[in-house]
């Protein structure tokens, strides 16, 4: 079977996207590598149509975020258009948590969970021409109804699965880069979370479960990689988690003499528990942790259900800067913030010298707890805008305002008189050889810093205008306006 899988377009609502190979799609490729298989970036190449006319694809599948589900569904249609005959599926988290949304003549089947199983079960079946009702973990779409097949558990072992074929986007490879033109790659380590965080459901697509990857089988991977890849980014959201695994992924990248550069995402609590273990990781490549500090105050931590604290993520960006490993500090927009909220967010960067924050709002996707007791509440039902930029629900302020403080919140944070305050208060520490209380690892080179502006400049006008563009109702707005989230457990 010839089978085209495809990534969709970056939503233009996307603030700053990432531009990463696209890993899922890499292993699916991997799984079926008996059959004919093309990855189609359309982040890259739009050219849908040139691709089918020139591949002609028995099978077109494709991944969805909760903020890519319209355009993949309308891919789809596309592909069906082009062809009636070409079978069309769709996965990703959107898919397996609201399965319904794709219930469409033009698509065939929903794919359910991780489907490191259910995806070559099907292709082999499909080709075998048997009855696909005998795939597990699967929606069989008629027409706009779907019937589920049987659930069954995805036992999967991570050391044995085939590892990404890279070859199959060899001609994107120069599009995958971070902000300072590394060329990057995707390195799977674990699945899943052992946490139950309200706003995520990363958790739920793994059903509760955290599996790990051995450290033999991942250093084997890093040592597969190209050797123009400069940047390694763990694609897990608990890359450390089991300590005895982490500290013998740090010793095998010791030993193997790594110069590649590390990323990755870790929880604060487990850095402060753990201080000698980050510096190991210092020491074999670690440049960059992504955490969740979320909040600057421990109720909103707790309603989060975050299981740390303020003073945990002081300290662990204490450790982080001491460390002078660079912070991606991601902290949530509530809806209800005032004027005050704002100014007491940036207090807090400022006074822990973030100068890498993401601000996000607080957006329920589908599947997670947020998601189920909120959304009655919601005021935009458009998936575009799930994009953690635009407010789905009422917002205290008016929404007018609301974004601007938003904007401002940015240019502030990333603002030439924050960045010259600083260079400023080095000069003085180091004149008076006094001990500074925190580093400024974390700051962008000026010219960055610029780079960064400019290249923002645009989006930042666009989300300070926001309000004028959102399909919310203002009807929808008017009901809620006495207290607009009285009723929402954020």
């Amino acid at each position: 079977m010839r089978i085209l899988l495809i990534k969709p377009p970056v939503n233009p609502n996307i603030y700053s996207p990432d531009c990463g190979e696209p890993l899922e799609l890499e292993y699916l490729a991997a799984s079926v590598s008996q059959h004919q298989v093309s990855i189609l970036d359309m982040r890259i190449d739009r050219n849908l149509h040139k691709k089918l006319d020139t591949f002609k694809p028995h099978l077109v599948g494709i991944t969805a975020y909760t903020c890519d589900a319209n355009i993949s569904r309308e891919i789809l249609k596309e592909v069906k258009k082009n062809d009636h005959r070409i079978n069309t599926v769709i996965g990703g988290h959107h898919a397996t948590f609201l399965p319904g949304y794709f219930a469409t003549p033009y698509i065939d089947a929903v794919f359910l969970g991780i489907a490191d199983n259910s995806f070559p079960t099907y292709v082999n079946v499909l080709d075998q021409g048997d009855d696909i009702r005998n795939v597990p973990n699967i929606g069989i779409v008629d027409d706009e109804n779907i019937i589920f097949t049987d659930k069954t558990e995805e036992k999967v072992n991570l050391d044995t699965l085939p590892l990404p074929d890279r070859r199959l986007v060899r001609h994107y490879q120069s599009h995958y880069l971070d902000l300072t033109k590394k060329r990057t790659a995707y390195v799977l380590t674990s699945r899943g979370c052992p946490f139950r965080c309200t706003f995520c459901a990363c958790w739920k697509m793994m059903n509760g479960k955290y599996r790990i990857r051995q450290p033999e089988s991942i250093i084997e991977e890093i040592l597969s990689l190209p050797e123009d890849v400069k940047l390694i980014r763990f694609a897990d959201d608990n890359t450390l988690q089991n300590i005895p695994r982490a500290q013998r992924l740090c010793e095998l990248l010791k030993e193997k003499n790594n110069k590649k550069e590390i990323t990755m995402y870790a929880r604060t609590d487990l850095i402060v528990k753990h201080p000698d273990l980050i510096e190991n990781f210092r020491n074999a490549g670690l440049k960059h942790i992504t955490v969740g500090i979320e909040e600057f105050r421990d109720e909103r931590l707790d309603q989060l259900n975050k299981k740390t604290s303020v003073n945990i993520n002081n300290k662990a960006i204490r450790i982080l800067h001491n460390l002078d490993i660079r912070i991606g500090a991601h902290f949530i927009i509530h809806p209800d913030f005032t004027r005050k909220d704002f100014r007491q967010l940036y207090g807090y960067v400022t006074d822990n010298h973030l100068y890498r924050p993401v601000y996000t709002i607080l957006t329920p996707l589908p599947g997670t707890d947020l998601y189920e007791e909120t959304k009655e509440h919601l005021v935009n039902k458009n998936f575009d805008f799930y994009d953690f930029v635009h407010c789905v629900y009422p917002t205290t302020l008016p929404r007018n305002i609301f974004y601007p403080l938003l904007v401002k919140i940015y240019k502030m944070s990333y603002g030439f008189p924050r960045y010259m305050l600083s260079y400023i208060q080095d000069a003085w520490h180091f004149l008076h050889r006094k001990k500074k209380k925190f580093s400024h690892v974390d700051r962008l080179s000026l010219l960055s810093l610029a780079i960064v502006r400019l290249f923002s400049a645009l989006k930042l006008y666009r989300l300070k205008r926001a309000h004028r563009t959102e399909p919310v109702r203002s009807a929808e707005l008017k009901s809620h306006i006495v207290n607009p989230c009285s009723e929402i457990r954020i």
